[in-house]
């Protein structure tokens, strides 16, 4: 007798069962199911019968065989759809019913680890372990889960205590039913897709005021019966594999030629959903990645529409002010005595929203978090039974859903059923989809004479094995452009085993030019090159044309260095360490700054780099500098997915935190990672200065006090970024009326030496100013000259400097006009509004001084205005 063990009751677990029993009635089948009410779900456990299905009662018959069979069990009941729209609570029974005819053993427990082999075990939470000829895993809706950026402005509250006043998951068993018995007068509620649709409903008619909130502020369309889907001649002309583009492209004409003949826009989205595997598959993980990020939210406001009686509800609560839609990202979550304040940021800035209670409906899937909040899942990926699908949701699996290792090696007797197949298929969370699995599931299992699936292929090239030089090279590449510590280390590796590496050399002496503590000092630059230029002998054209503009970056500064770099990535596009010396991010202190136009460019290299999560750190890093919020935000979470530890990505989302004003979320992620994923940063000083200016921003100078002598004093900064994070936050504890002993600012001009009486370039100089300033060094400030300066550069220089010295001498109304002047050119002098703000502070410090608070809040509201974020609603390419 074959024993198959179902884990998980929702509906992909009850359609399993009842499949497999119609194929195999001799079979023994346990259902394992932690909730103790099989047969409901997330998605039919409402009580709730406003609770609508979104999809037409015909199309929800668990047999495809017969697709009336749920009609006529509705009938028999006396249930009368709302125009075919059955209620959830009632489709819920209807799996049950199901179930009960299927005569399946019911275990009321998780599982919580599998070994595989003949037969498989599995180990319940409750310490039993059971055993079985095969596995049907439905793991169903993943619980809590939120996306990234939800998270971190969720986590400060969360880590307080919220006193029932979040609900994470509306569809926690009672959730909905205790946020209704605190009667809340206003609801916020996060998400306006169908689970935020149906969670107003519910909070609207029982008198609750009620917020909508999503990026892009757009309901689900309403739902129309009209007619049969379309053809679709531009998707169907798609080849087997196609690019992201082409597939917009092609469905971009089907909805055109839709408008052009008359056809609603319903029909063709409808004619897409049989389609969607296989166009899903026709793209590669990165374009799926791309889609994930860039196209859902507006693919998911059509595809997945209101019920008529729904959209009627939802409009008139709109019109008589019970429901209000905002669009708006979330940034930060703070509890408040009779409640939540949010503040999100939207196209005019960053407003604060306040409510009794907050509810997250933003969905979820099975990503990486998610899949490590499962005890099964989390240590299916720790032993490599499982693997995550590169696309970053769901995990890899055969065409028939046998689960794939992390070898590539197809795991026997194992299968998946339901919303964890959306990395192979995507559209695989709706009854039709997982009927179907489950009758394909059942007819596989049932045949006894079945081959286990072969070795699966490979989705993601892997590199060759590389030793001796070429991996050392390789591993300092992968730091320089992570922007992690040990690159240098890892160059001189590579010199050692090979002298005649010359990428090698060339990048110490790129390292010792722009970090003099870190490959040998300035004197190490000429050797270096010189080195590497013998080596090119024995190089190829790419080596010589590598070599010789990182050289001339090293030789003749950024101006010359620019238009080499320039000159070479136009012959060899793939040059990834050339393009991060050319950005003016992070990764070289911000140096770079000769580059017009330097984010556009950047740009130009996405179908090149694609995925690469360096390349996705920079990018983010570009759009905190355009003000693009949203994009930057989403641009850094894909690079972090895919490298916790990636520097740029990292520092993007520190920008992020700060101009949104979301400096609870920011301070408490910055102070989980920075110990974590960012112990390895090449620097960490400059996290924990942004660390400081959160803590400045929420009011504790203490703290910010504390963390500058703990981690930002010299010697824990040194050289020129012990100027650029330690001086300039010296300057700002003298400003600041809280900062009880402000730091001595001798100590970091010891460390900075000539970098602080010399400066090379115009941000390094605005840097030595503040510093010069918080010494009281008039002279010094006055002797400031950077070669090469530009007459707008060198005329902000001077106004910023005489600014600094009239409010240290006592003379504020001739420090206000000086730094006001100043700030139309703040932007040529390099660094981000971050950094740059500090004149601002310097202006209002001033205006204080006048006594004119009045008017220092008018400046302050008027900076905050005139950089508004610009929100592009997810077009991030």
């Amino acid at each position: 007798m074959m024993r198959v063990a179902i884990v998980g009751g929702g509906a992909a677990g009850v359609l399993a069962a009842v499949h497999l029993r119609r194929r195999r009635p001799d079979a023994q089948i346990t259902l394992i199911d932690a909730s103790g009410r099989p047969g409901t779900g997330a998605a039919y456990g409402t009580h709730d019968s406003t609770h609508l299905l979104n999809v037409p009662a015909p199309r929800m018959s668990a047999w495809p065989d017969d697709p009336d069979h749920f009609t006529r069990w509705l009938d028999q009941r006396a249930v009368t759809p709302a125009e075919s729209f059955a209620p959830r609570l009632a489709y819920g029974r209807y799996l049950q019913d199901q179930l009960v005819g299927a005569d399946v053993r019911i275990e009321t427990a998780e599982v919580v680890d599998l070994t595989p082999g003949d037969p498989v075990r599995l180990a319940l939470n409750d310490g039993r372990c059971l055993s079985a000829d095969a596995v049907v895993i439905a793991s169903g809706r993943p619980q809590g889960g939120m996306p990234d950026s939800l998270e971190r402005a969720f986590a400060p509250a969360l880590a307080e205590g919220a006193d029932g006043r979040i609900v994470l998951d509306p569809w926690a068993p009672g959730a909905l039913d205790a946020l209704g018995a605190r009667r809340p007068a206003s609801v916020l509620v996060i998400g306006s897709g169908l689970t935020g649709v149906d969670v107003a409903l519910h909070l609207t008619v029982r008198g609750a005021t009620v917020t909508l909130l999503s990026r892009h502020g757009a309901l689900p369309r309403r739902f129309r019966a009209t007619g049969p889907p379309t053809e679709l001649p531009n998707l169907d002309g798609l080849a087997e594999e196609v690019s992201l583009e082409q597939l917009r492209a092609a469905l971009a004409a089907d909805l055109a030629h839709a408008a052009e003949t008359g056809v609603d826009w319903r029909q063709v989205i409808d004619a897409v959903r049989p389609r969607t595997a296989r166009l899903w598959q026709s793209l590669g993980w990165e374009d799926q990645r791309r889609f994930l990020r860039e196209d859902l939210r507006e693919w998911e406001v059509l595809r997945h529409r209101m019920p008529p009686t729904i959209a009627d509800a939802i409009y008139a609560a709109i019109d008589s002010g019970r429901l209000i839609i905002e669009a708006g990202e979330v940034a930060d979550v703070v509890l408040r005595r009779k409640g939540v304040e949010l503040v999100v940021t939207t196209t005019d800035g960053s407003v604060r929203r306040r409510g009794d209670a907050v509810v997250v409906a933003a969905g979820a899937a099975w990503d990486r978090r998610s899949l490590q909040r499962s005890a099964l899942w989390a240590n299916l990926l720790a032993a490599d039974i499982a693997s995550l699908h590169p696309c970053g949701v769901g995990v890899r699996l055969t065409p028939d859903g046998f689960l794939i290792d992390a070898a590539g090696e197809t795991v026997p007797n194992v299968v998946c059923i339901g919303s964890i197949r959306q990395g192979e298929e995507w559209e695989t969370t709706a009854i039709p989809e997982i009927r179907s699995q489950a009758a394909a599931i059942a007819t596989l299992l049932a045949d006894d004479t079945r081959d286990q699936p072969v070795r699966a292929p490979s989705l993601i090239r892997t590199a060759p094995e590389l030793t001796g030089a070429a991996a050392s090279y390789a591993e300092g590449v992968r730091r320089l452009l992570a922007v992690q510590d040990g690159a240098s280390t890892a160059f001189a590796a590579a010199v050692a085993e090979d002298p005649g590496h010359a990428r090698a050399h060339v990048a110490l002496a790129m390292i010792a030019t722009e970090r003099p503590d870190r490959a040998g000092g300035p004197d190490a630059v000429t050797g270096h090159l010189a080195r590497a230029r013998e080596a090119l002998a024995h190089g190829s054209d790419e080596d010589r044309s590598h070599v010789e503009a990182i050289a001339t970056w090293c030789e003749k500064g950024n101006e010359a260095g620019t238009d080499a770099l320039i000159d070479h990535l136009d012959r060899i596009p793939d040059d990834a360490v050339a393009l991060l010396v050319l950005a003016p991010s992070i990764a070289f202190a911000g140096a770079g700054d000769a580059l017009p136009d330097a984010w556009q460019y950047v740009e130009r290299f996405t179908g090149v780099h694609g995925e690469a999560p360096w390349y996705l750190g920079l990018r983010a890093y570009g759009r905190t500098e355009q003000g693009l919020w949203y994009d930057a935000a989403d641009l850094a979470d894909a690079a972090l997915a895919l490298d916790p530890g990636n520097g740029n990505a990292a520092h993007a989302l520190t920008h992020v935190h700060y101009e949104t004003d979301a400096h609870g979320a920011g301070l408490k992620w910055l102070e989980d990672w920075i110990p974590s994923d960012g112990s390895t940063q090449r620097y960490v000083p400059h996290f924990q200065w942004h660390a400081a200016l959160h803590e400045l921003a929420m009011g504790d100078a203490a703290a910010a006090a504390r963390r500058y002598n703990a981690s930002l004093a010299p010697p824990h900064s040194n050289g020129v970024r012990c100027l650029v994070d330690a001086g300039s936050l010296a300057w700002r504890a003298r400003l600041h009326p809280d900062w009880v002993t402000p730091p001595d600012p001798m100590l970091v001009l010891n460390e900075a030496g000539s970098l602080a009486f010399n400066p090379q370039t115009p941000f390094i100089a605005f840097h030595a100013l503040l510093v010069l300033a918080a010494a009281n060094d008039p002279a010094a400030i006055r002797a400031i000259h950077v070669p090469g300066a530009s007459d707008a550069q060198a005329a902000t220089l001077r106004l910023i400097g005489e600014g600094l010295i009239a409010l240290t001498a006592g003379e504020p109304r001739a420090a206000l006009d000086y730094l006001l002047e100043s700030m139309g050119g703040l932007a040529s002098i390099g660094g981000s509004r971050v950094q740059q703000e500090v004149v601002l502070e310097t202006a209002l410090a001033a205006m204080l001084q006048l006594g004119a608070p009045g008017q220092a809040a008018r400046l302050l509201s008027r900076h905050r205005a005139a950089s508004a974020p610009q929100v592009t609603r997810g077009a991030v390419n």
